[in-house]
């Protein structure tokens, strides 16, 4: 089958009136976007959005030292400690909901389910409220504000992405076919192993698109530390545009072009780390097969 047959094969090639219907929509919709695109442009060099002056206050090596780096730095921890968290919780309960035991399997489908449902700021905000009721990590822990907020926070992402992190997984071994399993029993393999040495190997190859999608999510949602002040970029962006009140936008902007780079080093450093576990993983699969073969001759 010819390339220009294998792209058309699921639906009809267009014709001469159809490409150029095609193209005239194209070209009226980049009118359109370039339209609006020169409105708000308009609008924005009105309101002196472009100014240096406003630019250069939020860009103050003071401001960047003091504020912007600090910033990083506080959201990069917590993501960090709320990713290991989330992961760990989302192979703990993930492996639990395709336990043997139906006790387990229920307790872990009711967690993947109560707190896949709520909203993670309600999450935070009622147990950074519930214990600013009770005291107890300062009175007790003697934390400082900022370790309690910290705490909460990451507590939150931990909880809710492990959730999520629990279902990818579960579907992830729900995906692969049942050959794989079977032919670790055949060669004596116990349950545990099956599931450390056969089954987590390949899950781990082929949820990891999924597993980065989740993970850039937990990056973006640090900034709901925003509620409880907690000092992630968000909140310091913002303190930044009340400091420099004609400088609130520019602000936000270069808060977004932060997380932008964030996310897209994050999204860099998976692609390499997915590489290399699939170099990893090549040799160990094309074993199972083999078994998985031997095994159904037998």
């Amino acid at each position: 089958m010819s390339r220009q047959n294998e792209s058309t094969v699921l639906f009809d090639a267009l014709g001469p009136i159809g490409k150029r219907n095609s193209n005239i929509a194209s070209i009226i919709s980049a009118v359109v976007i370039l339209g609006l695109m020169a409105f708000a442009a308009v609008r924005l060099a009105a309101e002196n959005f472009f100014e240096a002056s406003r630019w250069v206050n939020p860009l103050d090596a003071l401001v960047v030292e003091t504020t912007w780096i600090p910033a990083i730095l506080d959201t990069l921890t917590a993501f960090v400690l709320g990713a290991i968290g989330a992961l760990f919780l989302g192979v703990v309960f993930g492996f639990g909901r395709i336990s043997r035991f139906a006790l387990t399997r229920w307790a872990s489908a009711g967690y993947v389910q109560f707190f896949r449902s709520l909203p993670l700021v309600l999450l935070i905000w009622i147990s950074y409220t519930i214990d600013g009721h009770f005291g107890f990590t300062t009175d007790v822990l003697g934390w400082t504000s900022e370790a309690r907020r910290l705490t909460f926070l990451v507590t939150g992402l931990a909880i809710y992405n492990g959730a999520v992190l629990a279902e990818i997984l579960r579907a992830g071994v729900a995906a692969l076919p049942p050959g794989q399993a079977m032919a670790g029993y055949a060669v004596g393999l116990q349950h545990g192993q099956v599931q450390r040495f056969i089954v987590l190997p390949q899950v781990l190859r082929n949820m990891l698109p999924a597993v980065l999608a989740q993970l850039v999510i937990l990056l973006k949602d640090t900034s709901l530390g925003y509620v409880i002040t907690y000092p992630e970029l968000l909140h310091s962006a913002n303190i930044i545009g009340r400091d420099y009140g004609n400088s609130y936008l520019q602000a936000l902007i270069l808060a977004a072009m932060i997380y932008f780079v964030l996310a897209y080093a994050l999204s860099k450093l998976v692609v390499v780390a997915e590489r290399r576990l699939r170099k990893k993983t090549a040799a160990p699969a094309k074993a199972v097969k083999q078994i998985e073969v031997a095994a159904v001759a037998e």
